[in-house]
């Protein structure tokens, strides 16, 4: 929970609880072994972004005598899952203009891709820059091992783009390669499963956890899309002792991060070739000295791993950017506020 960030909470006779779902403007808490629902108290429902509100996985800290479990704060996050919103509003350009928090507190994020239709490497490249950023640890799980007879080349193409990332290959509804999950699933950590609609993630959920925790279903054959049985993400206890969250599959996924290191962890050999450019701010397009279009050229970098990786940099770019001009207008909206409660008391002081 973060004992520090709690400890003067505690002082004042109030208690930390997990967030387990939350949907409708109710949160499902879990303190010990009591879950409760709770509402927002009321200065939270004021809050300036829709990230500082709970999701699931978060630490918050309640009032138990309150009419009502209230949530009163959310603890500081350890790692923090984040994209673009989609289906939200969008700017101009037609890119997203804000940021969705998925999970929060996330010790390993496990990225399932399932070896039929769905399988993407560019999509798991994502992933992974989403991870990174985040400050969780990636695990990928190739799954539907058994209806692929590539499936060990399959895996052979993802561990030389993932540098150092466990790479598995399993089969959720049968049961097979589930054993090289066991070191991920750690008691007391808490494990994320991303991917597509159809990958297998709530069949993987099910096998780990030895019970039916989330409803299944096929994937459609005519077009290898799945369906969205998972409406809303979850926290679950595994039986050893490890909590997973379970997530709705994610048809869009546009990256929202704060800085480059989550996409040089996943692109590491463009980023030690853009130290070598002749210019700092080498964009890697038409520049003269590019050291990425040299190996471009020699046949040392796949032009599929630049497109993914210049795809990428925009699209954090526009994201940075969007963060500024929202930070400005939260800041705007707060001195305004002050602006006209300081008002608001000279009116009352002039009254009398």
């Amino acid at each position: 929970t973060g004992a520090e960030h709690f400890q003067p909470y505690e002082q004042q006779g109030l208690v930390a609880a997990r967030v387990v779902r939350a949907g409708g403007g109710w949160y499902a808490l879990l303190a010990g072994d009591t879950e409760r629902l709770a509402t927002l108290a009321g200065h939270l429902r004021q809050a300036s972004s829709p990230e500082a509100l709970p999701v699931v996985g978060d630490w918050v800290v309640t009032d138990p005598a309150a009419d009502g479990v209230r949530i009163e704060a959310v603890l500081p996050r350890r790692t923090t899952l984040k994209r673009a919103a989609a289906g939200g509003r969008k700017s101009l350009s037609g890119q997203p203009s804000s940021a969705q928090v998925l999970a929060a507190n996330v010790d390993t994020a496990i990225i399932v891709c399932g070896l039929d239709r769905d399988y993407n490497p560019r999509r798991i490249e994502r992933y992974l820059t989403l991870v990174y950023d985040s400050g969780a640890t990636p695990v990928i799980v190739l799954n539907k091992g058994d209806l692929c007879p590539e499936a060990q080349a399959r895996r052979a193409e993802i561990e030389a783009i993932a540098f150092g990332v466990p790479v598995l290959v399993t089969s959720a509804l049968g049961g097979d390669g589930l054993t090289e999950l066991e070191p991920f699933l750690r008691a007391g950590e808490t494990l994320v499963l991303l991917g597509s609609s159809g990958a297998g993630k709530s069949t993987l959920l099910n096998r780990l956890a030895g019970a039916v925790r989330q409803s299944t279903a096929p994937v459609s054959t005519a077009v290898g899309k799945g369906v969205h049985t998972t409406s809303h993400r979850e926290l679950f206890p595994l039986p050893g002792g490890a909590l997973v969250i379970d997530t709705p599959g994610l048809r869009e996924l546009h990256l929202w991060g704060e800085g480059r290191d989550g996409l040089e962890s996943t692109f590491p050999e463009i980023a030690a070739l853009a130290k070598r450019c002749r210019f700092g701010d080498c964009r890697h397009e038409h520049e003269p000295g590019c050291a990425v279009r040299d190996a471009l050229t020699a046949g040392t970098l796949e032009a599929a791993r630049l497109e993914s990786y210049l795809k990428q940099q925009a699209q954090l770019a526009y994201s940075a950017n969007r963060q500024d001009v929202a930070f400005q207008l939260a800041d705007k909206k707060k001195w305004k506020a002050i602006s006209q409660e300081i008002k608001r008391w000279q009116r009352q002081h002039d009254d009398h």
